[in-house]
């Protein structure tokens, strides 16, 4: 059995701009922009993958989004891919018979916020068991 240590990030309205007044087909508190992972077995890397995801909804990132994480909007424009596209990649990427692991307190509510990406993208069955 490996593990996956899973990172993600997202992008989120500035609240009172007219992204966070926008009527979305689901609720969800922030679009998935990049997933990252490492893949440790005995306690040791074995691989790495990353994919940027080209935002759906909220198409300009939050200033502040962009500092944490070094992201600008032309990099997911020109590099992201569709939610489906990057959840097809990484489910392949995972394979079977991995533990998912997060980095931190924050990432807690991760599987949530995938739930939540894939429900308003039509791939809720890319992340089913």
């Amino acid at each position: 059995m490996d593990y996956i240590v899973l990172d993600m990030e997202w992008n989120q309205p500035w609240p009172g701009s007219p992204s966070s007044k926008k009527v979305l087909p689901v609720h969800i508190r922030g679009e998935i922009i990049q997933i990252g992972a490492v893949r440790l077995s005995d306690q040791q890397v074995m691989d790495e993958f990353q994919v940027m995801i080209r935002p759906k909804y909220y198409r300009r990132l939050n200033r502040r989004v962009s500092k944490l994480t070094g992201i600008k909007d032309n990099q997911l424009r020109d590099q992201g891919v569709s939610f489906p596209e990057a959840m097809k990649a990484f489910r392949q990427w995972c394979g079977e018979d991995v533990v998912f692991l997060t980095w931190g307190f924050d990432d807690i509510g991760i599987l949530r916020m995938l739930a939540e990406n894939a429900a308003y993208n039509n791939a809720a069955e890319m992340i089913k068991e």
